[in-house]
């Protein structure tokens, strides 16, 4: 699946959550010209920390023994981005919508039968 491909499978998951995306993009912004609360700026570095470690992220999923025992594959990916192998966001974007829980929702969400506990939640009245 080519790159190009991969990004336009977003758009229908992406349409309903326009608004908490614009919102995380904003909070992108403000955090790299230091607009952001330390609080805010806390939770989103906090949030990018476990992301980068969590072996259900695009770079370690593709040899993650967890990824493989849930999906009884590895992932491949064509994106060079760092994003969610479940539901598929730039770790950049997600980890700053702090009306957004961690990806793994989306694998909750799509598996009843097989919750796994979320890294992070909704973070404050965002």
């Amino acid at each position: 699946m080519s790159r190009i491909t991969e990004y336009l499978k977003l758009i229908p998951k992406g349409l309903p959550n326009s608004i908490e995306i614009v919102k995380a993009l904003s909070n992108e912004v403000a955090l790299k010209y230091n607009a952001l609360s330390q609080d805010k700026v806390e939770e989103i570095t906090k949030r990018r920390i476990i992301c980068e470690t969590c072996p259900f992220n695009s770079y370690l999923a593709k040899t993650s023994i967890e990824y493989k025992n849930l999906t009884n594959k590895n992932y491949i990916a064509d994106r060079t981005d760092l994003h969610c192998s479940f539901c598929g966001c730039n770790v950049k974007t997600r980890t700053s919508g702090l009306s957004a829980d961690c990806g793994i929702a989306t694998w909750n969400k799509d598996n009843p039968n097989n919750q796994l506990p979320l890294k992070w939640t909704k973070y404050g009245d965002s």
